[in-house]
């Protein structure tokens, strides 16, 4: 089991960017776990691709079934004042402070491509 960011989740189910090490990574451990925040950056990055020109608006349709199956049983809530607690102590955006909570509380290594997260977080957070 492992806890995933955006950053992760959007290479996989988008397949942009090389995808190569996450594919690698999802092989290995297919127990993705992530704060429910997941999915309001996973439309975020989806409405940024549309607007670049580098998805059709008719198929983010399929990328978002997909990533819902693949968090439907794994998804969890993290209380706001533990959020906030993170943040504060890490120096971490409130956003990254969910994963990085999440990671913490359930023990598991948390993979990222944020070089904020990597930077303040090394013992919990990981690269693909």
């Amino acid at each position: 089991m492992i806890v995933a960011d955006c950053t992760v989740i959007a290479r996989l189910i988008i397949r942009a960017d090389d995808p190569g090490p996450v594919d690698s990574l999802f092989e290995r451990d297919p127990g993705w776990m992530a704060p429910s925040l997941w999915q309001a950056e996973f439309a975020s990055v989806l409405c940024r691709y549309e607007r670049a020109g580098r998805l059709p608006p008719d198929g983010t349709a399929a990328l978002i079934e997909k990533a819902l199956e693949l968090f439907a049983q794994t998804t969890r809530q993290v209380p706001i004042a533990r959020v906030l607690e993170t943040a504060r102590r890490t120096g971490c955006s409130s956003y990254d402070s969910h994963y990085i909570a999440l990671a913490e509380d359930l023990r598991l290594k948390l993979w990222t491509y944020d070089g904020e997260i990597l930077k303040k977080c090394p013992r919990i957070s990981q690269k693909p």
